[in-house]
């Protein structure tokens, strides 16, 4: 196994914020907060968020940046943020990690995503943010890697969120 460079990561990605030695880093292109006060309902295909009412729900809300294109993260706050399109090679795992500036500076993300070979679409990321936060559209907060597969994969990625994009 090895990484691929920034420069051969740029080749599958629509857009990205800027190429690194062993990746590039990506901006979010939609911000969607998540339901505090809603229960996650998880069962085979039916997913989403309980209502009082215990009916599956999306829950989900836009957030939009101000007229100074910042994002205004609440201190507490959950949130998915979309990013552009990847195409990961069948002879690559694709990886997005948080950039150390977020951590640094305690904008904490949750998970970190794998992306099986074969896999396109714009992936999600989930973050908490524990402080307020105003954070540009623009700013990149992943840097996405390819680690090449030992072997090419025989089935490439065909789960439920190959070709997801915007909603």
């Amino acid at each position: 196994m090895s990484v691929l460079s920034g420069k051969e990561v740029a080749k599958f990605c629509a857009s990205y914020t800027k190429i690194n030695p062993n990746g590039v880093d990506l901006a979010p292109i939609q911000v969607m907060r998540l339901p505090a006060n809603l229960t996650i309902y998880l069962k085979g295909d039916a997913r989403g968020y309980l209502d009082r009412r215990g009916k599956v729900v999306e829950g989900k809300k836009r957030l939009l940046p101000d007229a100074k294109h910042y994002y205004h993260f609440e201190r507490g706050g959950l949130y998915e943020l979309r990013f552009p399109k990847v195409r990961i090679p069948s002879s690559c795992t694709g990886f997005a990690f948080p950039r150390s500036t977020i951590n640094r500076l305690g904008l904490i993300k949750l998970e970190t995503a794998v992306f099986d070979s074969g896999y396109t679409g714009e992936p999600t990321q989930t973050i908490y943010t524990p402080v307020k936060a105003l954070v540009h559209r623009d700013e990149a907060i992943v840097q996405l890697i390819f680690i090449k597969n030992e072997r090419r994969a025989r089935e490439p990625y065909r789960g439920r969120y190959q070709n997801e994009k915007r909603v």
